[in-house]
C-alpha cells in the first residue's frame, strides 16, 4: 500500500499522454445528405472561359484545299509525331488576351469559350481559306492540390472538364488527417478571386459549382484537429522510454525511504 500513491501517479501520466483519434466517418465520402436516388438531376457546369496565359491548341483545316494552302496554320513536324506528321499547334494567350494566328494576325480570345474562340478565328481565316474547319481547345488545363493529400502539386490534363474527385485522385487522395468536410477551392475568374467550400461527406456534392474545376483552380485540404496527434506521437515515443526510467527511479527512492 505504500507504493499506491506512486503507482497512481504513473497511471495518471499514462492517461495524460496525448493521442490522436480518427473516427471512421472522417475517412468516408458521400455518407450524408439526400439519397443518391433523389439526386437524378445533372448539374450543367458553365462553359470554361479562356484566360490569360492559357495555351490553346488551334487547328485549321479545309476539305477544299491542299496541304500547301493550310500549311501556315499547322504545327511543325517533331520526332514525336507519327510518321513525321504535324503536331498540334499551340498558341499562348498573351497579357492583352490575344493569340497570334498565321496570316490572320492577332485575335482576341480572352474571356471567350473555346466554341466562341473557334467561331471568331474562323471569321479571321475565311479570307484565306474556303470553308475552314477550326478546332480550339485548352491544351494546358491545370490545377493545384495542396494540404493533407499524399501527392501535393500542380497537375495538367489534356481535357477541359475535370472534377475535384479527379484532382484529389491524381494527388493520391486525402491523408487520414485530411478534413473532408471543408475543402477550400480558390478560383480566379473574370479578374476576381472566388472561394468555395466542398464537403465530400455530402451526397449532393455533385451539384456544387465547385465540383467541376476551372482553369487554374487551387484546392486546399485542411487538416483535422486530430493532426496534433502527429506531435503527440513523437512525444509518446520519448515517454515510452522515460516512464520505465521514472518508475525505476521512483521504486529506488521508495526502497531507500523505507530502509532503516
Amino acid at each position: 500500500m505504500k507504493h499506491l500513491p506512486f503507482l497512481m501517479l504513473l497511471l495518471l501520466c499514462a492517461l495524460l499522454i496525448p493521442t490522436a483519434c480518427i473516427r471512421h466517418r472522417h475517412l468516408v465520402n458521400f455518407d450524408d445528405g439526400p439519397s443518391f436516388d433523389s439526386l437524378n438531376t445533372l448539374y450543367n457546369p458553365p462553359a470554361l472561359r479562356i484566360q490569360h496565359d492559357d495555351l490553346l491548341a488551334i487547328t485549321v483545316l479545309t476539305p477544299l484545299a491542299d496541304a500547301k494552302t493550310t500549311a501556315p496554320f499547322q504545327g511543325a513536324s517533331s520526332p514525336g509525331a507519327a510518321a513525321g506528321g504535324p503536331v498540334e499547334p499551340t498558341y499562348l494567350v498573351d497579357a492583352q488576351g490575344f493569340v497570334n494566328i498565321p496570316l490572320a494576325g492577332r485575335v482576341r480570345v480572352v474571356g471567350l469559350t473555346t466554341q466562341q474562340a473557334r467561331d471568331t478565328i474562323t471569321r479571321y481565316v475565311e479570307p484565306y481559306l474556303k470553308n475552314p474547319i477550326v478546332n480550339v481547345k485548352i491544351a494546358n488545363f491545370r490545377f493545384s492540390v495542396l494540404g493533407e493529400v499524399n501527392k501535393a502539386g500542380t497537375y495538367t490534363v489534356g481535357y477541359e472538364r475535370a472534377t475535384i474527385l479527379e484532382a484529389l485522385s491524381m494527388a493520391g487522395d486525402l491523408t487520414k488527417y485530411g478534413n473532408r468536410e471543408n475543402i477550400l477551392v480558390i478560383r480566379h475568374l473574370d479578374g476576381k478571386r472566388q472561394y468555395g467550400r466542398i464537403n465530400l461527406h455530402r451526397r449532393d456534392v455533385f451539384m456544387s459549382p465547385y465540383f467541376y474545376l476551372q482553369q487554374g483552380d487551387i484546392i486546399y485540404v485542411e487538416p483535422l484537429k486530430a493532426k496534433v496527434g502527429d506531435t503527440a506521437d513523437a512525444t509518446t515515443k520519448y515517454l515510452q522510454w522515460a516512464l520505465p526510467i521514472v518508475s525505476a527511479l521512483g521504486l529506488l527512492v521508495t526502497l531507500f525511504s523505507v530502509s532503516p
